[in-house]
């Protein structure tokens, strides 16, 4: 049966629309459930917990890598594309997790790493055996190194003796960067996908996209959304959707802003249907070390920051543009970031939560955070597991001397990424039922009234219940907070207001992301639809501490 062109289009873009209804449930899996015991979270432990997800109400589970792996680089040094780790199961469990997710109307969205390989894998192993083998052209060389440094320290250059040439590496040197420019290359991802569409996976999402390609101009180095980055991903991009119409593609590109964003996620410059919204996840992070510091005077005005209002308020990006998260595994924990921790640990969670859903854009949310799970306590380096941690010691405690040794580990206990890797809390037993007893690969969180799945179930006014609801809420009112226009500002009074509407529905959230009281307008004519207080007292015309409220105004 032949398809036009038209047609086509119309089946792509269908498919695009049904996607940005979704909810996407992020895991990391070495720490989400360990089903054999042997302290680490497996495929088996996640299919144990699908009941748990589909009541949760989320419609996709991002996987981070599950490939084979040495984990340098927290599975994103991937050893081979088409094999399981061995410490996660087999691909038989990966079958069985994709068959039982579907039962319940879950797909699964697979983490591709388009811009490295291990140096350890096959083709990179080939490609030192002999100039002559073609995967030699698969990486990007030289016998005379610049002085490009790593994003994670050091110099972007690694000697390879038996070839007396450097190998680029943009990332950890066990992550050896991918040459775009090599049709090799490119038939080698193409290949990736086919495999797992062939095991029903249709979401994919696009590591480091933006990295593809790296040039200079002008003696000047760059790394991100090169002039042939384009041309490389739709090379990419066109020979799978030759037979597959159906692949839904998340990129992730950490630079990209709302006018990138309208170029990318559509015309004749698109490599991605969507886009993650990186608008609020620098909040906090040094100004001069990223996530490896820490910055004390954010404010919560950077919640409605530029971009953010820029997303938000531009009736040209649409909702199945951008992709919303507030922690991931590339941050720390949102209620230990901006949240109170103590006092005012379940309101502040309520209130990120509901500053997430209110906002236009397809939500994904964190394993854990829809029990507010906090950051740990790491008392010293060695508690850390993240290679960017650990070089971050390496760099600016014990070369550079810019942080002692006990302002990086605070800075780490509050920025880190292995914050947010830590075994997830399913109840009070031993290692909070994570398993039955073997010590975990990562530190686990500290037990605190309530933090867990099993209590939260129970208590009606719970975290977990809150994102239950707010979930509900989406699907009922999907004209508005999800295929809805937005506005959004911040207030005088720092309460920031977000207003979603359709041709015949209002919804507004005032949000309170602060520990003091804040004085609203009154409440005459307005159904409140969500409250993050649940001791039932009447709202007049102030917000409490991380008080927040969502109301369809009639």
């Amino acid at each position: 049966m032949n398809i036009n062109i038209n047609d086509i289009e119309v089946i792509m873009k269908e498919n695009i629309l049904n996607w940005a209804n979704k909810v996407i449930y992020q895991i990391f899996p070495r720490s989400f459930k360990d089903s054999n015991n042997d302290g680490n979270g497996d495929l088996r432990g996640i299919i144990s917990k699908l009941d748990y997800l589909e009541n949760l109400g989320i419609d996709a589970i991002w996987l981070c890598p599950v490939y084979e792996t040495e984990f340098a680089d927290a599975g994103y040094d991937v050893l081979d594309y088409k094999k399981i780790w061995s410490t996660f199961g087999t691909i038989e469990d990966f079958k069985f997790l994709v068959e039982e997710a579907k039962k319940r109307n879950i797909e699964i969205i697979m983490d591709i790493v388009l811009n490295h390989t291990s140096n350890k894998h096959q083709w990179f192993l080939k490609a030192i055996e002999s100039e002559k083998n073609k995967e030699h052209n698969y990486y990007i060389w030289t016998d005379k190194p610049g002085d490009e440094e790593s994003i994670f320290g050091g110099s972007a250059w690694e000697y390879v003796p038996s070839l007396n040439k450097y190998y680029f590496h943009l990332f950890a040197k066990e992550q050896v960067d991918l040459n775009w420019e090599s049709d090799f290359t490119i038939d080698a991802m193409v290949d990736v996908i086919d495999f797992w569409y062939n095991l029903g996976v249709r979401g994919f999402r696009l590591d480091a996209i933006q990295h593809v390609h790296k040039e200079t101009n002008n003696g000047n180095f760059s790394h991100s959304f090169g002039s042939k980055m384009v041309e490389y991903l739709q090379k990419f991009e066109n020979k799978i959707y030759e037979t597959k119409k159906d692949v839904f593609f998340i990129g992730e590109a950490s630079g990209i802003q709302p006018n990138t964003v309208l170029k990318y996620a559509q015309g004749k410059d698109k490599i991605a249907d969507n886009f993650y919204n990186f608008g609020s996840w620098w909040i906090g992070w040094g100004k001069e070390t990223g996530r490896n510091g820490y910055d004390a005077n954010w404010k919560i005005s950077d919640f409605a920051n530029p971009a953010i209002l820029e997303y938000q308020n531009n009736k040209e990006i649409k909702n199945y543009m951008i992709t919303n998260f507030m922690s991931s595994h590339d941050t720390a924990r949102s209620i230990s970031r901006w949240g109170d921790e103590k006092l005012f640990w379940e309101e502040s969670a309520k209130s990120l939560a509901l500053y997430q859903f209110s906002l236009k854009g397809i939500q994904t949310v964190l394993y854990g955070e829809e029990i507010g799970l906090k950051n740990p306590i790491f008392h010293s380096r060695k508690d850390f597991r993240d290679v960017d941690a650990l070089n971050a010691y390496r760099i600016f405690v014990d070369e550079k001397k810019k942080y002692t040794e006990q302002e990086m580990t605070r800075f780490h206990n509050i920025n880190s990424r292995d914050n947010s890797r830590i075994p997830m809390v399913w109840n009070k037993k031993e290692n909070f039922g994570f398993n039955e007893g073997k010590k975990t690969w990562i530190k686990k969180s500290g037990y605190y009234l309530n933090s867990s799945v099993e209590e939260q179930e129970r208590k009606e006014d719970s975290i977990l219940n809150f994102y239950k609801n707010i979930i509900k809420l989406r699907k009922k009112f999907s004209s508005v907070l999800i295929d809805g226009e937005a506005q959004m500002e911040l207030l005088e009074n720092e309460v920031i207001k977000v207003t979603r509407f359709s041709n015949d529905q209002k919804i507004v959230s005032l949000i309170n992301l602060t520990n003091k009281e804040k004085t609203i307008d009154s409440f005459n004519n307005r159904e409140i639809l969500l409250n993050t207080y649940s001791d039932k007292k009447g709202i007049e015309n102030i917000l409490r501490p991380y008080q927040s409220i969502m109301f369809l105004e009639k």
